[in-house]
């Protein structure tokens, strides 16, 4: 099998994507992934609605983001994707997110709000300087362990160092070791800021799922080398 890196060149792409997307995230389960989707009785109902949201958002791109695909090229199936940014914004994590997702008033929204605006304000107070964001990573879950994440990730580190910029990446903790194989050393561990006091039975629930992860960071032009480079908010 012979395995091609693409981008996303027309919209009906996704009827592909994201199907082969909604699976692959069951299994290792994610648990960061509903507080950033909307809650769906069924896989058809969250696959139709990940489409459409991810047409809009493909139409109304920024230049700086890229959308990748990896395709078997002897049946021109998808069985990963990626979508990378040049992240180079002044206050590169400082917009705070509203979870429009989820109902006005619900504890499933405040969570979500209070849990991603934490993940991002870690994450701001480090990383300051022009970079590659990886903003979504997936392969298909039978084509695991052939390379494929390993070539969508090596895209965006190769193109970060062709624009002389650093790769960040928030890392779920079981894809720690699939990074540190692409050159990103675990710099990190990102703490998830969900503690309040008396917290609802439904707030506890939440809380239950370990929503930690790590800040992984490569240098501009090489592998990252444990001892030799150090993240630049640690000197």
């Amino acid at each position: 099998m012979t395995v091609a890196i693409r981008e996303v060149s027309r919209e009906e792409d996704f009827d592909n994507i994201v199907p082969m997307d909604w699976d692959a995230w069951q299994f290792p389960y994610n648990p960061q992934l509903k507080h950033f989707r909307p809650y769906f009785a069924t896989r058809q109902e969250a696959i139709e609605w990940k489409i459409k949201q991810s047409k809009n958002s493909w139409n109304s791109r920024s230049p700086k983001k890229t959308w990748l695909m990896a395709v078997d090229t002897d049946t021109e199936e998808i069985i990963g994707s990626a979508v990378w940014e040049v992240n180079d914004k002044p206050d590169p994590y400082g917009e705070q997110t509203v979870a429009t997702w989820h109902p006005e008033g619900s504890v499933e929204k405040e969570f979500a709000e209070r849990f991603i605006n934490g993940l991002w304000g870690f994450i701001g107070k480090r990383v300051k300087r022009p970079h590659m964001d990886l903003l979504s990573l997936v392969v298909n879950q039978s084509h695991r362990g052939r390379g494929t994440g390993k070539l969508l990730v090596r895209w965006g580190t190769d193109k970060a160092d062709e624009l002389g910029i650093e790769t960040v990446i928030s890392s779920l903790i079981s894809a720690r070791g699939m990074y540190e194989r692409c050159g990103l050393g675990a710099i990190e561990i990102i703490p998830p800021d969900v503690v309040v006091p008396e917290p609802s039975q439904r707030w506890k629930e939440l809380q239950d799922d370990d929503l930690s992860g790590w800040l992984m960071w490569r240098p501009i032009g090489h592998d990252y080398i444990e001892g030799a480079d150090k993240a630049p908010w640690l000197e």
